[in-house]
């Protein structure tokens, strides 16, 4: 099911059972060629817009929240339940969490980056070229070329060789 304006590249596959821009008002997702999408994702821009390159695939139940935008470059692999949020809620303590108002500051993830299965990227972070995030990972920071992260918080744990 697709509610968003979607401009898709050269041989795209999108699962039937995929939720693309779900009741969202506006926004934009732009997938370039090649672009692999697995059924139960839910992919949602929420007013913002969603970039993906070439060859990048998406895996099974991944959750994407795009307020602030997000992009990811060619060749990413996000494994199954990977979740990505562009956005956040306030948290003073004078106003109820759910009047507050949403920092967006987006989310970035470079060319050949592999995200293991039931990883967060949180708003704010951006992942480098190379960069290998473990499953289960939490990532609140940015992670640097060709690094390893794995853990809650996520730390560095290695480099590629």
């Amino acid at each position: 099911m697709i509610r968003a304006k979607l401009k898709k590249g050269r041989r795209c596959r999108i699962s039937f059972f995929a939720r693309i821009g779900y009741r969202e008002h506006g926004g934009e997702i732009m997938l370039g060629d090649r672009v692999s999408i697995a059924h139960g994702c839910v992919i949602r821009t929420c007013t913002g817009t969603i970039r993906m390159g070439n060859h990048t695939r998406v895996g099974y139940g991944c959750i994407m929240h795009g307020l602030g935008g997000i992009t990811i470059g060619d060749h990413v692999l996000l494994s199954p339940r990977v979740s990505i949020y562009a956005q956040n809620h306030g948290i003073k303590r004078d106003t109820l969490i759910a009047e507050q108002e949403q920092s967006a500051l987006g989310v970035a993830i470079e060319d050949d980056v592999w995200v293991g299965a039931n990883a967060i990227i949180l708003d704010g972070v951006t992942i480098r070229q190379g960069a290998v995030i473990g499953a289960g990972a939490v990532v609140t920071r940015n992670v640097p070329p060709y690094e390893i992260w794995t853990g809650n918080p996520a730390r560095r744990i290695g480099k590629r060789q």
